[in-house]
């Protein structure tokens, strides 16, 4: 099976990083193919960031479609896009936000989220209250660390395990996600100290994509409707 795996920004920044962490944890038979934009915000850490990826993400999708991929992902926490490609695409096309929230439903009832700036606290919530998720997903804590900064890793293992400390011990958090697609090599950390599962969205959105592939589903075309034909001016 061939997964593309769309990084919504303007940096080669994490194509490495994420390449080698699906490379680690796909089955033998995926292939994985990286994207990434030449235009575009370097980092999506807005409403405004995520509105102009948006477009890119569309055009990419489009380009796809005729090629013989089993699914596409949109490697990012906001899933910018995600609902109008799935309206252009007949393959399973996943957000790594939709998809990890999902995902964390299944581990406890009182889900946290630990994202970037306090910027993507009133976004994500937004996100999180349209899906119908927002009495699982009760506590939305930010790092205070930008999205471009997150290769430095002590520096956001340090910072993580503190606010994590704060969600288990404060707000009663039984699981977590790390919400952003670049917020990796922390999990086992926070699991080791708090003794909650821990959800990298990125890799479990590989899975989702995985298993819909081989169980032959794709998104509802009566939810994501096929775009009439309109002109562009």
């Amino acid at each position: 099976m061939k997964i593309k795996v769309i990084i919504p920004v303007s940096t080669d920044k994490w194509d490495t990083i994420v390449k080698t962490d699906y490379e680690q944890n796909k089955q033998p038979d995926t292939t994985i193919e990286i994207v990434h934009f030449h235009k575009g915000p370097e980092a999506i850490q807005s409403e405004y960031d995520e509105a102009k990826a948006a477009t890119h993400v569309l055009e990419e999708v489009s380009k796809t479609l005729p090629e013989s991929y089993g699914a596409i992902i949109i490697y990012c926490f906001s899933d910018p896009g995600l609902s109008g490609a799935r309206e252009i695409s007949t393959i399973p096309v996943l957000g790594i936000g939709e998809s990890s929230q999902l995902f964390t439903m299944g581990l406890a009832d009182c889900c946290g989220i630990i994202t970037t700036l306090e910027q993507s606290v009133p976004r994500i919530r937004r996100k999180i209250w349209v899906r119908g998720f927002s009495r699982r997903f009760q506590s939305i804590h930010p790092l205070g660390i930008p999205v471009l900064e997150y290769d430095q890793q002590e520096k956001v293992a340090r910072r993580a395990l503190e606010v994590a400390r704060h969600m288990v011990e404060q707000e009663g958090i039984e699981a977590m996600i790390l919400g952003c697609g670049s917020l990796l090599g922390v999990k086992e950390q926070i699991q080791a100290a708090y003794g909650i599962p821990v959800v990298e969205p990125g890799v479990v959105t590989l899975k989702h994509a995985e298993m819909l592939i081989g169980l032959g589903i794709s998104q509802s075309k009566k939810s994501y409707m096929t775009p009439l034909p309109i002109k562009e001016n």
